[in-house]
């Protein structure tokens, strides 16, 4: 990234990023472009993979919009800034000012800042969220701690490779993503990690162990999904409920099924309203990977979203995190090569999460039922 000075930044035609606060799991900052639009660390493989996605693919998918060059700012009083720049591809994709404007009152106040003594931290109350985040804990939180958190590593990352040298140069390529949270009033985000097996096959040693070893301890084993991030709307209170990766890695199957049902919870009743349209669109993802054929989505995730507002019954399930997905070789012999027929691993995934909320949804009726008894015996 580049550290640039006053005049450069205001001369130069750029975007400036805002940390993408509905972020409830990965491991690099993703940050807002437009309301539309995040950006997301380039990573080769999957740029590959949006450049040739399957169309089938496509609807279950987060949008490819290109691609920037994001520049690091610190200002006079030591406000952080991110700025991108378009590339000749991503030009349709810059907004307009008015389009900037719309962006969330929460996104434009967190701001991070760096100190004297190269200490980096928010500037204001709402990173406290940060401050009081434990690692593993359920929080009840205004912005999710998760993308503050990775936000302001970043943040910390880049100020230590300007230290002795303002004028250094380090660029940074970001992919252009569709915002899928961006219909959504109060995104209630469920993402989890897909399939029984995470690592590809040019991982090293030691990432093939610590990958397979978070499977054997977690529900990938077992149910071929482990939760990896959580954030749902309490109606009550106007916070959200956030859960990270590393309270996922530590559940149970019958705590895993409990936290799929506390998913549904807004504080003051179960939304379960919305599970219909999850399954009916979980099942149809079901329908589409098991016609891809020599496709692994190793260490892919899957994003569901509802709204939390209480007048909307809008929902959403997308795959994303492509970075590890590979595609087999033309051969069909599974002996020298074992990426044959569809992705095993993650259809038992899409298995058991599709029985569990059909499970959820039945118990619901049922309870319903019992209740509709109840009245008439009355």
């Amino acid at each position: 990234m580049v550290r640039m000075n006053d005049c450069e930044c205001s001369q130069t035609p750029l975007i400036q990023l805002s940390p993408f606060i509905h972020q409830v799991g990965g491991h690099s900052s993703m940050f807002q472009y437009d309301k539309n639009t995040v950006c997301k660390l380039l990573a080769p493989a999957e740029y590959d993979f949006y450049q040739s996605i399957p169309d089938t693919l496509k609807p279950f998918a987060p949008e490819f919009r290109g691609c920037v060059t994001v520049q690091y700012y610190e200002d006079e009083l030591g406000y952080i800034k991110l700025f991108a720049r378009p590339q000749t591809n991503s030009l349709e994709n810059h907004p307009s000012s008015n389009e900037q404007d719309q962006s969330s009152t929460a996104d434009k106040s967190v701001q991070l800042r760096c100190s004297k003594d190269g200490h980096v931290d928010y500037s204001n109350s709402l990173g406290i969220d940060t401050v009081n985040y434990e690692k593993g804990k359920p929080s009840m939180v205004l912005i999710n701690p998760w993308s503050l958190q990775l936000c302001k590593k970043q943040a910390e990352k880049l100020h230590r490779q300007l230290i002795g040298d303002e004028n250094v140069t380090i660029t940074q390529k970001y992919i252009l993503l569709e915002n899928v949270t961006a219909r959504f009033h109060k995104p209630c985000i469920l993402d989890l990690k897909m399939g029984k097996r995470q690592y590809t096959d040019v991982d090293s040693d030691k990432k093939r162990q610590s990958k397979i070893q978070k499977c054997e301890l977690s529900t990938s084993s077992k149910l071929g999904v482990r939760l990896c991030g959580m954030q749902v709307y309490q109606a009550d209170s106007d916070r959200y409920i956030f859960t990270d990766k590393y309270r996922g890695r530590m559940l149970t199957v019958e705590e895993f099924h409990s936290s799929l049902r506390q998913y549904f919870s807004n504080g003051s009743t179960q939304r379960f309203d919305v599970l219909p349209e999850i399954i009916k669109r979980l099942e149809s993802l079901h329908v589409t990977i098991n016609s891809l054929l020599k496709y692994r989505f190793y260490s892919g995730s899957l994003l569901i979203v509802y709204d939390g507002s209480l007048q909307s019954n809008l929902i959403d399930v997308r795959m994303i995190d492509f970075a590890n997905t590979i595609l087999g070789t033309a051969t069909n012999d599974e002996v020298s090569n074992p990426h044959v027929g569809p992705d095993k691993g993650y259809l038992y995934g899409l298995d058991c999460l599709i029985s569990f909320f059909r499970g959820i949804l039945k118990d619901d009726e049922h309870k319903c039922e019992m209740i509709s008894i109840d009245d008439l015996e009355k």
